[in-house]
């Protein structure tokens, strides 16, 4: 399972996916989103390896109701991954007339983490599994005017060292990737003065999160690994 996976990093995550064999759902909560996702990979969906299912992974009910289904088709679920998020910035934390802001930031990044890690697991073979998140160099070197968001990667961050100790000896583990600026079309279109080839593309963050998926990643666990590309 790819929550977030009709956006940029995760379409590309998808992909990577799908070549290396894995059978693939992608809870969508975008449709737009999702129909372009649906046409780039629509042989795979021919072929039944990836299944789009509508799902507000923030809400661990709905999530919980998906995975039931999947894994009745499909059996115990191997990877939960999630590459759902959200930045907001600009404004000193004195300044926050709203704190509303940082609810928003947890609900995009911790509680969609925490929600795919826990029904993830819970619907992971004994046998073993990955949880594979998405952090923000942000977390280690905070900026002014980024409190809300800043707090809410590490926090994703916190949750991936403290599940690695909860899996030891389970043939389960939990790791994430630390972008700082993902080379995207939005990204570019707001730095559009920024030297965009130095930043790293969705498709080279995509495979490092795949071999963290894969079989061979069972010697790391509670790794936040850093992906910044050149910058």
């Amino acid at each position: 399972m790819v929550a977030g996976g009709t956006g940029a990093l995760g379409a590309a995550l998808v992909g990577v996916l799908l070549q290396d064999g894995y059978r693939v759902c992608v809870p969508w909560y975008d449709r737009h989103e999702m129909e372009s996702l649906r046409a780039e990979e629509a042989a795979a969906i021919t072929d039944e390896r990836l299944r789009l299912s509508p799902c507000n992974v923030a809400d661990p009910d709905q999530l919980a109701a998906l995975l039931d289904v999947l894994t009745a088709d499909w059996g115990p679920l191997w990877l939960a991954a999630s590459a759902v998020g959200g930045w907001s910035g600009g404004t000193p934390l004195a300044e926050l007339d709203d704190l509303a802001l940082l609810d928003r930031m947890f609900m995009l990044n911790v509680r969609t983490a925490a929600a795919v890690a826990r029904e993830g697991l819970r619907h992971m073979h004994a046998a073993g599994g990955r949880v594979v998140l998405v952090g923000a160099a942000a977390a280690g070197r905070p900026a002014a005017g980024e409190a809300a968001y800043t707090a809410a990667k590490a926090g994703v961050l916190a949750m991936v060292g403290t599940l690695a100790r909860e899996l030891r000896g389970t043939g389960r583990t939990a790791n994430a990737v630390v972008p700082t600026i993902i080379d995207t079309p939005s990204n570019r279109a707001a730095m559009p003065d920024a030297n965009h080839e130095r930043w790293p593309s969705p498709l080279a963050i995509a495979r490092v999160m795949a071999w963290l998926a894969s079989a061979d990643a069972w010697v790391v666990n509670g790794a936040s690994i850093p992906v910044p590309g050149d910058v």
